[in-house]
């Protein structure tokens, strides 16, 4: 499966208000082979305001004008633009925001907006060794984007703070296995009083990898039946039935 070679993300889409307090790295033609750390005190007019002590007082040396590169966090993964430095006569820095930013670490699998309902429930070392499956407290919710390899799903704010769940996800026109073992990956505040929780969906291959052995042991065997050949096929799935419904905005959470 080929992944589309220049995926962008729209800055229109992206709230830059969310980095005032919070470090960007920067990367300069003065500098080579640096990677300055900056804070972010303000950010207006689709400006970033950047605190000129920075980088050991680097930042503060920065020429007017020059390129610039600017990476950051964006719903758990790194993202980078490129704009120039701009030191208006009041002397503030300000790096202007691009267009768009691209991802600086690319998939395996393109996550896409696919309809369907989720169940899921936590687990840890004490519920999964003395509790059965059945008995466990199941949530439901819904998909925001899926792939192969995992899935963006929205849960209350206040969630277990656990690692890993089981979750059943509702595609009735694949086979897959009805129950699958996740890990949470990533946390992002979402819409209406949500959590987006990015969540990797675990192979059989790469059990004893990802999870530890303390979990392992007490888990069902048919909770590893996502192997990486269905994997495979439900990656191809979900390319073939729902390939255009490729939101941009959402493909790296």
């Amino acid at each position: 499966m080929m992944l589309p070679p220049n995926i962008y993300i729209k800055s229109a889409g992206i709230d830059y208000s969310r980095l005032v307090g919070r470090e960007v790295k920067i990367r300069t033609e003065q500098f080579p082979g640096k990677l300055l750390s900056a804070r972010v005190v303000a950010f207006t007019e689709k400006n970033l305001v950047i605190d000129r002590s920075g980088s050991s007082g680097l930042i503060n040396d920065l020429i007017n004008h020059q390129p610039v590169e600017v990476s950051f966090e964006y719903k758990g993964e790194p993202v980078v633009f490129s704009s120039k430095i701009c030191i208006p006569r009041q002397g503030r820095l300000q790096i202007p925001i691009a267009s768009d930013v691209r991802p600086q670490v690319r998939r395996q699998f393109l996550r896409l907006e696919v309809p369907s309902n989720i169940r899921l429930t936590f687990f840890d070392d004490t519920n999964i060794s003395s509790v059965r499956l059945s008995k466990l407290k199941w949530l439901e919710t819904n998909a925001i984007n899926i792939s192969g390899g995992g899935i963006l799903i929205g849960l209350p704010l206040f969630f277990p703070k656990d690692n890993y769940m089981i979750l059943h996800i509702d595609l009735s026109e694949i086979i897959i296995p009805q129950l699958m073992v996740g890990r949470i990956r990533h946390k992002q505040k979402g819409d209406n009083n949500l959590t987006n929780v990015g969540v990797e969906l675990v192979i059989r291959e790469d059990c004893s990898e990802k999870l530890p052995n303390s979990l392992l042991r007490n888990l069902p065997l048919k909770l590893f039946d996502f192997d990486e050949k269905t994997r495979s096929g439900l990656a191809s799935f979900l390319v073939d039935k729902y390939g255009n419904n490729i939101d941009k905005g959402k493909l790296y959470e």
